[in-house]
């Protein structure tokens, strides 16, 4: 045997030795791959990017719809909502109580300036009867022979058309019989009250105190007069309706 035929023979025996490998079980344990467990806390920082996936869009990581962010859901203690809705009807209940009481007051306060709205008016009403029923007794009362005619004219002013019509004829005779006379008459009114008020009317009772004389007793004397005086409103003027004297 030569050279060439000795690495040939070599050769054809390191072949057969690379090909033979592990049969039956040994084959299969040899084909079965144990991975390397890694431990648990290490994390691989870049992990190797899969095949069609590029580095610049990494996939997105879907997260479950019943977990929820903490910061969202409020914590809620035992206890609580038992508590809170006592407060809630008790403020609610507050409320309603102070409204009904702020309009029971605008209620009253309407009612009390009505009421004395109307007092102020028959108050204002009243004493225009008294004063009405003062300067008729004045008028009245004050009477000055050489002055006559004006001075009736004077108190016939202050009285209706019907009461005027009780003179209608007499006026001038009346004048005549002051000036014959010569009477002179001061009257000054002591006291006036209201009797009574009805419909657009008030009567008055007047106590007068008037100084007379004439010219068969020049000394004026003291006279003491009570008149029962009604005055009405007269489409808006008070005028005296009825004069007459109280004993």
């Amino acid at each position: 045997m030569n050279e060439e035929e000795s690495k040939a023979g070599q050769r054809i025996r390191r072949r057969a030795s690379r090909s033979a490998g592990p049969t039956g079980t040994d084959a299969a344990a040899a084909s079965t791959v144990v991975p390397a467990s890694k431990p648990a806390d290490k994390v691989t920082e870049n992990p190797p990017t899969p095949v069609g996936l590029s580095k610049t869009a990494p996939a997105a990581v879907s997260t479950p719809a019943a977990v929820s962010t903490p910061e969202l859901v409020p914590t809620v203690e035992p206890g609580t909502l038992s508590a809170k809705a006592p407060v809630s009807r008790k403020l609610i209940g507050g409320i309603a109580l102070a409204s009904t009481v702020a309009i029971a007051f605008g209620v009253v306060s309407v009612i009390l300036l009505v009421d004395r709205s109307k007092a102020s008016s028959a108050e204002e009403e009243r004493a225009a009867y008294i004063a009405g029923a003062r300067t008729t007794a004045l008028n009245l009362t004050t009477l000055h022979s050489e002055t006559a005619g004006a001075d009736l004219d004077k108190f016939l002013a202050g009285t209706t058309k019907e009461f005027q019509s009780q003179l209608d004829g007499r006026k001038d005779s009346f004048v005549s019989v002051l000036g014959q006379v010569g009477v002179q008459t001061d009257g000054e009114i002591l006291e006036a009250g209201l009797e009574t008020a009805e419909a657009n009317c008030g009567t008055s009772l007047v106590a007068v105190r008037a100084m007379q004389k004439n010219s068969e007793q020049p000394e004026p004397e003291e006279r003491n007069y009570r008149l029962r005086i009604t005055m009405c409103d007269t489409d808006g003027q008070l005028l005296a309706s009825n004069v007459e004297f109280v004993p």
